[in-house]
């Protein structure tokens, strides 16, 4: 009895060096696209990226590794999401491929940890309409825009990357969690049913594995009003950390279904829920308490213009759509702190109270309409992005022809519905247009600005004091008078536009404006560095492509202070752009996979 103690502390021991010596890599998970439930591709806190550091040398390619993905007409990999704690200390990336395909990828190594091929039969790509995965996948996300520490780690440093390999006694190893009110009890995680790595046969489809505990994944039909209340609660609290474990992602497929795979196998957790039309072409989904969420576009596979619902908590698994009677649904949709769905409608002609030109509120939960904006002079093309500033959530999106227009979340148009907050001037010259279907935005104290940065400098500050940005990426020439930052822009750029106070009235100004950029994605933001990515062209028969090209740039002034240059030798994927852990990924279009980083002990390169 005494030996068996001593061996328990030992191990208990042991267990707390190893995860106190690996700690150091710590930071904010991207655990859907854009991020978080506001998209805004903004990371707050990361140990390792900064300005600083990516001025000085030691930020290069760490790994590559090549994908079986096949390119479905412009589609290949998706926006990938993160998530630690699956496999002791490995944190990994869950990508998806154009192909029917979905990768467990070892972040620090590139070692693709587990592969599931799915086996829907997929139509020929045609013109907007590739057919197979259209999108990233997701995890459950919290709607404050925040990460939290696990309970016994400092604040504001972000999500640890690296957990302890002993739980509490009776709980084994660690798993990711899923948003659950402090001190909540954790209970073991789901059983790992396989892993095939690199060179091993892909996971195949079969039915789904026995149900672990009924409690620990939305959808178990065990769990009590109770139980869900609380967590649906605890779910807008924004705690996720070793408290209930989910284990999950959730990936739809070209059939319409909605998987949820296990995140140390990729094999089903539950049974396949039927979601979408098949074949349809889809936005980047997003989980938020016990729903997920997407929208349709493009008339892909017969599927409307809408925004579809799925209940995680019921089973089978309940569907809402709510069809925008009009314009197509641009981009992905986002939501509010409390709650409210934002979703933007494109141009078209409208059919009975259909929605074109607009943006809507809906409630989360059933879908209807509670509020709208629209204006007939406006063609959106990017989907929302929400940001706090002073005391209101502003909604921010970009017409076809530029401008980028701010809404008051609380109220979208005002008492006639077609009053804006503001819209900035074009930044487009003749033929230009916006290159992508999402806007970035972020915030930082204008002490923390460099003394070099004139826009701050001259900029007037909310009232909470901060200086705040909103990122365009467009495609072209732009208009005369924009700043030249950093040379002559031909075929486009990401152009940074400062919100300031003009007589309590918030208002857009330009900033600064990125290098020549050719096809221009939405850029991401970590501690205050802006990437930017040039996601280039493919080659075709009879030409060569163009490479992408990765820079990074101080957010506040627009100077750049890092580039990939020739490291990469293919186009990227469009929206294959993400970061995690003191990492960022970008997927080329054909299949391989990057990550840029620092070295340290537990990265090492391993091109292939």
């Amino acid at each position: 009895m005494r030996l068996h103690s001593m061996i328990v502390l030992l191990a208990s021991a042991l267990a707390a060096s190893v995860a106190f010596a690996q700690i150091g890599r710590t930071g904010s998970q991207w655990q859907t696209a854009q991020g978080n439930a506001q998209r805004t591709s903004w990371v707050r806190t990361d140990d390792r990226i900064a300005v600083p550091a990516l001025s000085k040398p030691g930020f290069e390619l760490q790994w590559k590794v090549k994908l079986g993905n096949r390119p479905r007409g412009g589609h290949g990999l998706g926006q990938g999401v993160t998530a630690t704690g699956v496999t002791i200390f490995v944190p990994m990336s869950l990508v998806t491929g154009s192909s029917n395909t979905v990768y467990g990828v070892d972040n620090d190594l590139g070692y693709v940890v587990w592969e599931r091929q799915f086996g829907a039969a997929l139509p020929p790509p045609g013109a907007g309409c590739p057919g197979g995965i259209s999108a990233g996948a997701t995890r459950i996300v919290p709607l404050n825009d925040t990460v939290t520490s696990p309970p016994g780690f400092p604040p504001g440093g972000g999500a640890v990357g690296y957990r302890s390999l002993l739980g509490q006694p009776g709980e084994g190893v660690p798993a990711e969690g899923r948003s659950s009110a402090p001190g909540s009890p954790a209970p073991s995680p789901p059983a790992n049913t396989g892993r095939a790595g690199r060179g091993a046969a892909p996971a195949t489809e079969s039915a789904p594995p026995q149900a672990p505990a009924a409690d620990r994944i939305p959808g178990s039909s065990r769990r009590t009003d109770a139980q869900t209340d609380a967590e649906r609660r605890a779910e807008a609290s924004g705690y996720g950390f070793l408290f209930r474990p989910s284990g999950v992602v959730y990936v739809i497929t070209s059939d319409g279904m909605l998987r949820v795979l296990g995140l140390p196998s990729g094999k089903d957790m539950q049974r396949p829920a039927p979601f979408l039309p098949a074949n349809a072409r889809w936005s980047s989904p997003i989980a938020v308490g016990t729903m997920l969420y997407a929208a349709t576009a493009g008339g892909c596979g017969e599927a409307p213009f809408a925004v579809w619902a799925i209940d995680l908590d019921t089973d089978p698994k309940r569907v809402m759509s709510w069809r925008t009677n009009g314009g197509p649904v641009a981009g992905a949709v986002a939501f509010t702190s409390d709650g409210t769905l934002i979703a933007a409608i494109g141009a078209g002609r409208t059919t009975g109270d259909g929605k074109a030109n607009a943006l809507v509120a809906l409630d989360p939960k059933t879908l209807q309409v509670k509020d709208w904006f629209s204006q007939p002079a406006a063609d959106f093309v990017t989907g929302p992005t929400i940001l706090r500033y002073g005391n209101k959530e502003i909604v921010a999106t970009a017409s076809r022809d530029g401008r980028v227009w701010l809404l008051d979340a609380t109220s979208l148009g005002g008492a006639d519905h077609g009053t804006p907050l503001h819209v900035s001037k074009t930044v487009l010259g003749a033929g230009a247009v916006v290159s992508a279907d999402a806007l970035a935005t972020w915030q930082v104290a204008p002490q923390a600005a460099s003394a070099s940065a004139p826009a701050v400098q001259a900029a007037k500050t909310t009232s909470s004091d901060d200086a705040t940005w909103i990122l365009l990426p467009v495609a072209g020439r732009l208009a005369s008078g924009m700043p030249s930052t950093n040379g002559t822009i031909s075929t486009g750029a990401v152009v940074a536009l400062t919100l300031t106070d003009s007589g309590g009235a918030p208002r857009l100004d330009p900033g600064w404006v990125s290098h020549d950029l050719a096809a221009a994605a939405t850029p991401l933001i970590v501690n205050g560095a802006v990437f930017t990515l040039a996601t280039g062209a493919p080659a075709i028969a009879g030409g060569r492509g163009k490479p992408a090209v990765l820079h990074a740039y101080d957010g506040a002034t627009g100077a750049r202070v890092w580039t990939s240059g020739k490291t990469m030798t293919t186009s990227a994927s469009p929206g294959s752009l993400w970061v995690g852990y003191g990492q960022v990924y970008v997927g080329a279009h054909d299949g391989t996979l990057h990550a840029f980083g620092f070295n340290d002990e537990r990265r090492h390169s391993n091109e292939r």
